[in-house]
């Protein structure tokens, strides 16, 4: 059993592969799919990190997101925690380049195992849904 206090010494990275879109006005809608990392310095707060390559209206474009996390049980061996995240997208094709305010409300599956799910909905861009698995490393 660790304690509260060497609970919160510990350092974690999580690695995300997901798929990402967005349900917007029909220029604007992206989907695609990529890479995630975030850092958690403390148990409930993370600093994420987020490329995608996908389409948006035909065209290939990427979306770049930052963004703080911050989730409610991330000591919850087993079943679903919720998180809250919010940040900045950035998304780009050949022709227009769009910035947005993200803010998204989401699951993860057993947050405090190496491996689990999240599934995540909110807006940015236009209403904003990812899903994907994520891979997590603890230290200290």
């Amino acid at each position: 059993m660790a304690l509260p206090g060497a609970a919160q010494a510990q350092r974690e990275r999580e690695w995300r592969v997901q798929a990402l879109g967005t349900v917007a006005p029909a220029a604007e809608a992206f989907v695609g799919g990529g890479l995630g990392l975030i850092l958690r310095a403390r148990s409930r707060l993370g600093f994420g990190l987020t490329a995608a390559l996908g389409t948006r209206d035909g065209n290939l474009a990427g979306r770049g997101e930052v963004f703080l996390s911050f989730v409610l049980d991330p000591f919850r061996q087993r079943g679903v925690a919720p998180y809250a995240a919010g940040g900045v997208a950035v998304v780009s094709d050949r022709i227009a380049t769009s910035e947005y305010l993200v803010a998204t409300l989401g699951l993860a599956a057993n947050p405090a195992r190496r491996t689990g799910w999240f599934v995540e909905a909110g807006v940015g861009g236009g209403l904003r849904l990812a899903v994907g698995l994520a891979l997590r490393r603890r230290t200290g």
